[in-house]
């Protein structure tokens, strides 16, 4: 689970099978979102954790701290969670809150017109378009077109992207013995995350999304979660031709990462003996 680096890195088709190869049977799921925000992560796993027997948790890490909740985040999480979410420094905190009462109010009415019959569903959910929903190869949109994702560039245009994408990171704005306060969202999910996988029995491992030229390890896993397993694909992503932009690798991008990811989930043990039937989420 992460954010669209997770979403266009992780092809979970190709994963399965190559870790059948490998004589480990496993169901991945790509629980990717767009934008980042730790809050919307959690709500999600907690969604998952509660109803389905999980494995194996794969939790993106990038080389930045995102201080920014998520804009859906008042859309789904419980009422508790709206109301126990960090304060400071959040600032979609007082927003949310306000908007918490007329959601459930909404929701209240939705629910009693339903059970009427009083209600037309204005969302009609798409056809159902199998168990391995990737955006890595094509992006298919509802309007029944695909486009690959084959997207690269030269070297020249790689880091004039690049530079584009460092000049759009906020630097830390509070003195070193603040950043608690500063990083307080994705600090406090990242831990919230973990503590319902202990609750669950499922086993976590950080994975790196790293962006075009970025750091060979993400500092904020160097800083704070060093005593967690990650999976580490930065040094087969070096080369400026599998990547879409400074952010997304491309189809022959995800190709690698996830023969990597596949490799070293194998290798370290994390879905079980080779023999066994488990299953995984990504």
């Amino acid at each position: 689970m992460g954010s669209s680096r997770t979403g266009r890195s992780v092809n979970t088709a190709r994963l399965q099978n190559d870790l059948a190869e490998q004589g480990v049977k496993a169901h991945a799921v790509n629980f990717h979102i767009v934008k980042t925000g730790r809050d919307m992560q959690y709500v999600i796993a907690k969604e998952l954790l509660t109803h389905r027997k999980v494995k194996l948790l794969v939790v993106e890490m990038t080389e930045l701290e995102d201080r920014k909740s998520h804009p859906d985040f008042i859309f789904l999480a419980d009422p508790a969670d709206v109301i126990r979410a960090p304060m400071f420094i959040n600032l979609d905190y007082f927003s949310d809150l306000a908007r918490l009462p007329g959601r459930q109010t909404d929701l209240f009415l939705e629910t009693q017109l339903d059970a009427m019959g009083l209600r037309k569903p204005d969302f009609v959910a798409p056809p159902y378009q199998g168990p391995n929903l990737d955006w890595t190869e094509y992006l298919d949109t509802l309007d029944g077109k695909r486009y690959p994702l084959t997207t690269h560039h030269s070297r020249e245009q790689m880091e004039a992207l690049r530079r584009e994408q460092e000049a759009s990171i906020t630097p830390a704005v509070l003195p070193k013995s603040l950043e608690n306060f500063e990083f307080q969202v994705p600090r406090h999910y990242i831990s919230a995350i973990l503590e319902l996988a202990r609750e669950h029995g499922t086993k976590v491992v950080f994975l790196y999304a790293p962006r075009y030229a970025g750091p060979p390890t993400p500092p904020p896993y160097d800083h704070l979660y060093s005593s967690m397993p990650l999976i580490n694909p930065e040094p087969l992503l070096r080369d400026y031709q599998i990547w879409a932009d400074a952010t997304h690798v491309n189809w022959e991008g995800s190709k690698i990462l996830t023969d990597f990811v596949a490799d070293e989930l194998h290798r370290t043990g994390y879905l079980g003996e080779p023999s066994g039937s488990v299953s995984g989420s990504l």
